[in-house]
C-alpha cells in the first residue's frame, strides 16, 4: 500500500510530467518501518532546475529553502509535510548526474503502484555523502537496529566503488559498522528483547538526502 504523503507528492509530480524516484526514509520504509512522513524525490541533473521552476508555481506546495542540489518544499495540502527535491549530480562522484540517475532507475530501484522507489542501499549511499554524515549515519544505525539488513552496507561500498567515491566514504561506512558492533553488543538477545517502540520523533528526517 502506498503511503498517503507519497501519493500526494506523486500526484503533484505527475501533473507536471516529472520523472523521479522516491529516495530517503520513504524508500527505506518499503522494507523496515521508519516513522518518516517527509517525502524526498530525486530527479536527473538535466531536469533539476526546470523542475524547481515548475514546482515554485504550484500552489499546492511552498518553498522552504534552496541549497545546492536540493530544493526544500512543504506540501500545503498535506499538513505541511516536507517534500524535498534532490539533484542526482552530487552523488555521481566521478560520473555525471545523468549517469547516476540512470543507474538508480536501471539497477537500484523498483516500481510499486506506478511509483518508483530507491533501494535501501542507495539511500544509505546518499546519506553517507551528506556534510552532516554522522547525523545520517545514526539514521542508518536505527534502520539496521529496526530490522534492515546490515549487509546492505556491502552494496553501499559497491556503489561507492562504481562512482569513484570509495576512498571518501570508506571511513564513514567503517564508522557505521563500528557503532553497530558496539550497540549490538549492548542489545539483549532476541528472545529477551522487548518490542521496539515506534517513535516518529526519533526517525523524522530533516531536508536533504535522507
Amino acid at each position: 500500500m502506498t503511503e498517503h504523503y507519497v501519493e500526494v507528492a506523486d500526484a503533484i509530480l505527475r501533473d507536471h510530467g516529472i520523472h523521479y524516484v522516491v529516495v530517503g526514509g520513504q524508500a527505506v520504509a518499503r522494507t523496515v518501518q521508519t516513522g518518516t512522513s517527509d517525502v524526498d524525490v530525486m530527479v536527473t541533473t538535466a531536469d533539476f532546475d526546470a523542475t524547481v521552476a515548475v514546482l515554485l508555481k504550484d500552489k499546492r506546495i511552498r518553498l522552504r529553502g534552496l541549497r545546492e542540489g536540493v530544493a526544500l518544499f512543504a506540501i500545503e495540502s498535506a499538513q505541511g509535510v516536507g517534500f524535498d527535491l534532490l539533484d542526482a549530480a552530487p552523488f555521481g562522484g566521478t560520473r555525471t548526474g545523468e549517469e547516476f540517475f540512470r543507474f538508480l532507475i536501471d539497477e537500484e530501484s523498483t516500481e510499486t503502484d506506478r511509483i518508483r522507489y530507491s533501494s535501501t542501499a542507495l539511500v544509505w549511499y546518499t546519506r553517507m555523502h551528506a556534510s552532516r554524515w554522522r547525523v545520517y549515519a545514526e539514521k542508518i544505525l536505527v534502520n539496521i537496529l529496526d530490522g534492515a539488513d546490515p549487509k546492505e552496507l556491502e552494496r553501499v561500498e559497491a556503489i561507492a566503488r562504481r562512482f569513484g567515491c570509495e576512498e571518501a566514504l570508506r571511513p564513514r561506512i567503517a564508522y557505521v559498522r563500528e557503532e553497530l558492533r558496539g550497540r549490538s553488543g549492548d542489545q539483549p538477545s532476541e528472545a529477551a528483547a522487548p518490542p521496539r517502540s515506534k517513535d516518529p520523533a526519533r526517525t523524522r528526517e530533516p531536508g536533504g538526502p535522507r
